[in-house]
């Protein structure tokens, strides 16, 4: 077989089950030695690159704090409030640094926006002229944070986030958009499956639409546990990923307890049958 995917995991996978030394040696002996850092600069340290550099594990890139995380900010770049705005791009740019450091190569971009009383999150009752209008503000804001990006060797990657998270970036569709207007080779897409599963119409169909475009790709199922868990059709998914060509990393994130050894160990098992299915 050969083997043009490879798996890497968040590390906020593991938030609050135990020390990172203990992740990275359970990581190691399930086989997965390509890691997504969290993005919290101010957590982090000279000693962990000696850890990963010790368990000869690879730093892919750092995965953004996009929801409320204890002790920090939360990030919005669709934002009026100027000193928001600032905070926001600083932490991305920091954020920017530290993959450097440990010698990532890509990191997340999701647009959150201010609250505003008169939409629905829930059920999207936005138009799509007036989430259109607020995604072509974004692009000066994306264009100069991606320039600052390209100086580090990383890729900034539109992640859509469902409807519950922000109404305005929630599908493949608004990513691609986006794309059109920022011609950039350090700017690309990352598709997530459990908001895809929200928010898609069609898993194949908007993979193939964003192939151009598709740098990276985030696998929980539909409960947010390990591919084979839940309901989604991962076979559909590989079989897409096989026709497009997409020999980038596949990157795990789920949601997991104590017990995770047996739950990762299931899941990969259930993936690596359909990657030998497809010849991927």
């Amino acid at each position: 077989m050969i083997c043009l995917v490879t798996f890497s995991i968040t590390i906020d996978s593991f938030t609050n089950i135990e020390s990172l030394e203990n992740t990275i040696e359970s990581l190691v002996e399930l086989g997965i030695r390509n890691i997504e850092i969290s993005g919290d600069p101010s957590n982090s340290s000279r000693k962990n690159l000696e850890l990963f550099n010790t368990y000869n594990i690879s730093v892919l890139g750092v995965t953004g704090k996009w929801t409320a995380s204890k002790g920090m900010i939360t990030p919005i770049l669709l934002t009026s409030d100027v000193h928001l705005l600032s905070y926001s791009k600083n932490y991305i740019k920091e954020c920017v640094k530290l993959c450097n450091f440990f010698g990532g190569s890509i990191f997340n971009i999701c647009l959150l926006s201010d609250y505003d009383p008169k939409i629905d999150r829930n059920h999207e009752m936005i138009s799509n002229k007036e989430k259109m209008k607020l995604l072509k503000r974004s692009i000066g804001v994306l264009s100069e944070l991606t320039n600052f990006s390209k100086d580090f060797g990383v890729s900034l990657l539109i992640e859509p986030l469902n409807r519950y998270s922000t109404p305005f970036c929630c599908n493949t569709a608004d990513a691609i958009f986006i794309m059109s207007k920022l011609n950039n080779d350090y700017f690309s897409i990352l598709l997530d499956t459990y908001h895809m599963n929200i928010e898609e119409k069609d898993f194949s169909d908007s993979i193939n639409k964003s192939k151009l475009f598709l740098k990276h790709i985030h696998f929980a199922d539909n409960n947010r546990r390990m591919p084979g868990l839940g309901h989604i059709n991962f076979n559909s998914i590989l079989k897409t990923l096989k026709k497009i060509q997409y020999t980038n990393y596949i990157g795990l994130e789920p949601m997991l307890d104590r017990n995770y050894k047996k739950e990762i160990t299931r899941g990969l098992n259930f993936l690596n049958k359909l990657c030998n299915k497809y010849k991927i």
